[in-house]
């Protein structure tokens, strides 16, 4: 047993010594670079390239050697592979010794992720849903521009806060674009988005001035991507009212384009009533203003030759306040 001890310590030297040469290299450095690689950063480093042995942290060191900069997102460049082998033999602590191999050329691409037209139409159109609510739309001539590869990661989008919240018509949208929270640039989205609505429109040809009826106006669904917003959607808010222009039939009504019909013209005689209590008490007065139902108007009681002030509540008629 002792003799085979005494055997042990003298070969396990031996055999400690021989792991540390790999290929004949003394302290078992060797460095064998591949023809083409692919990475994913703005550098690159020599684990991307290359297979390394190296003894303990020798190997981490290598391998965490910055070798130069990674093409564009997407792109492929060449670099002579005795130029990456030189850039390695510049490193002071590299052992002489140590075995590098290389082929002519590396080929190195910066690999990427593309995000399709139908992830930002998507997004487009939740934009536009959230704005326009329970509307009905369609959106038409999608565009997308500024859209490249990106680097490969967990990809987000956030839209470009705007102060106009336009919903239809041409609605342009901004869109950032991040990859692992790092900023990648923008985006521009934009669309035709037509909506559509009911409205309130003539039943047949309308002169200006004419005093609405029911029978006047119906109720359609119309694309109103082209129209002002301020057109007419509740029948019976129309009623009554006097047209300031001409409408013709199928035409639709906006709220500026009615008025209400003036009960009261300036000097007319008029009504004055007013309440106490559960007395109502009558006058007569002239009207200093003209106006329709509602208003509020200037009146000249004759009776005292006082003015006051007076709400139309008919024709000729003004509830006067206390």
């Amino acid at each position: 047993m002792r003799i085979l001890a005494k055997i042990i310590g003298l070969v396990l030297p031996l055999v400690v010594a021989s792991t540390m040469v790999y290929g004949g290299v003394e302290n078992g450095v060797a460095i064998n670079f591949n023809s083409d690689a692919r990475v994913n950063a703005r550098e690159f480093q020599l684990k991307d390239v290359a297979r390394i042995r190296a003894p303990g942290m020798m190997k981490e060191e290598l391998e965490s050697f910055t070798m130069g900069f990674s093409p564009a997102i997407g792109e492929v460049k060449r670099v002579a592979g005795e130029r990456l082998a030189s850039k390695l033999r510049s490193i002071a602590w590299l052992p002489d010794t140590a075995e590098i191999s290389f082929p002519d050329s590396v080929f190195i691409k910066r690999v990427s992720q593309e995000v399709s037209e139908e992830t930002f139409r998507d997004l487009y159109r939740d934009q536009i849903r959230e704005r326009l609510g329970d509307q009905e739309f369609e959106i038409k001539d999608f565009r997308v521009r500024g859209l490249d590869p990106y680097p490969v990661g967990d990809i987000s989008f956030s839209v470009q806060s705007s102060r106009q919240r336009k919903a239809k018509g041409r609605v342009s949208l901004q869109v950032n674009v991040s990859v692992d929270n790092v900023s990648h640039g923008r985006v521009s989205v934009s669309g035709w988005v037509d909506v559509y609505d009911t409205v309130v429109c003539s039943t047949r040809n309308l002169t200006r001035g004419a005093i609405l009826q029911p029978g006047d106006i119906s109720l359609k669904r119309l694309n109103v991507s082209k129209i002002p917003d301020n057109y007419l959607t509740r029948m019976d808010l129309a009623p009554g009212m006097r047209l300031k222009q001409n409408v013709k039939s199928g035409g639709y009504l906006r709220e500026s384009v009615l008025e209400n019909p003036p009960l009261v013209k300036k000097g007319d005689n008029v009504t004055l009533v007013a309440f106490k209590g559960e007395m109502r008490i009558k006058a007569i007065g002239i009207a200093s203003q003209a106006g329709g139902l509602g208003d509020q108007i200037l009146v000249k009681n004759i009776t005292t030759g006082r003015i006051v002030t007076g709400r139309i509540s008919g024709r000729k008629t003004v509830d006067v306040f206390f």
